[in-house]
């Protein structure tokens, strides 16, 4: 996060690093030397909120895409890929399916064990 200051001599538009964002977290670090205003910490705040919407859409958009890819790729192993093609990406493919199949009857699990 920046603090923009464009009111100097030089007409230069300056910028002083103010705090550092983890979207991973959801959460920011002021820098050591700095005090936010309520209204700073507000915006940061509001940016991270929008931020991480953003990032869980686009996380869901993905997911989408990947089970439209396995289909294709399901298509394309049975109506157009040659042996050769094939079996150049069947270990690949078993092990990564095979990596996300476990985790998701993980998950289904526990979700179901949690019910109880």
């Amino acid at each position: 996060v920046f603090r923009i200051d464009t009111e100097n001599r030089d007409r230069r538009i300056e910028m002083d690093q103010v705090a550092t964002i983890n979207t991973n977290r959801g959460d920011f670090k002021p820098q050591t030397d700095v005090n936010l205003s309520k209204t700073e910490v507000q915006e940061i705040q509001g940016w991270i909120d929008a931020r991480m919407a953003l990032l869980a859409q686009r996380q869901s958009g993905l997911v989408a895409d990947t089970v439209e890819q396995l289909n294709q790729t399901a298509h394309w192993a049975q109506a157009k890929g040659t042996d050769d093609q094939v079996e150049a990406v069947t270990d690949a493919l078993l092990l990564a399916m095979h990596d996300l199949r476990s985790i998701l009857v993980r998950k289904r699990a526990d979700r179901f064990s949690n019910k109880d």
